[in-house]
């Protein structure tokens, strides 16, 4: 038994010729999720780059939740007011803004759908996470939720969990006053 486990060893040792796979003089590279140069490029933003262009510095994961989320009974007065997905969601004279995401109290309004959150949990002090029954174009659903702020309270990650069709994770930019 030794000697097969030893002899299976030792042939995928040959086989490698010694190199491992991102061993430059291999010729093989890591694989890596190409990055658009901005989210224009990736029109449902279900791409995050953790360096967006511009940005100058490496961008701070985000937050782990604590040990014990605190129940909170409102949506956090940083996480209020208009998030855009594109710099034309922030402008209120489009009519085309369906990247424009509103949080006033414990009510999200999105272009066609809105939802209240309920079971506010503050995971973190920049991230909370709820329920969000949603209604929108005569349908109901249920997303989990968490916002996180990031960029001194300037950029918003949306993530969305549960049903595949929604689940995914959403950049904003705050909306100028």
């Amino acid at each position: 038994m030794r000697l097969t486990i030893l002899s299976a060893a030792l042939c995928l040792a040959a086989c490698s010729g010694g190199e491992t796979a991102n061993n430059e003089s291999s010729g093989g590279s890591a694989a890596v999720e190409p990055t658009p140069t901005n989210l224009i490029d990736d029109p449902r933003n279900t791409l995050v780059p953790l360096d967006p262009p511009g940005n100058g510095a490496a961008m701070s994961p985000a937050p782990l939740p604590t040990a014990s989320p605190s129940p909170i009974a409102a949506m956090p007065a940083d996480f209020q007011g208009r998030w855009g997905m594109v710099a034309n969601d922030c402008d209120p004279k489009r009519d085309d803004n369906k990247g424009l995401l509103t949080i006033a109290g414990n009510r999200l309004s999105f272009y066609e759908s809105r939802g209240s959150a309920t079971g506010i949990r503050q995971t973190q002090p920049t991230q909370v996470a709820f329920d969000l029954p949603m209604s929108g174009e005569g349908m109901t659903w249920s997303e989990p939720t968490t916002l996180t702020l990031l960029d001194a309270g300037k950029t918003l990650v949306r993530e969305v969990t549960g049903a595949p069709d929604r689940a995914g994770s959403f950049r904003y930019s705050r909306c100028p006053a």
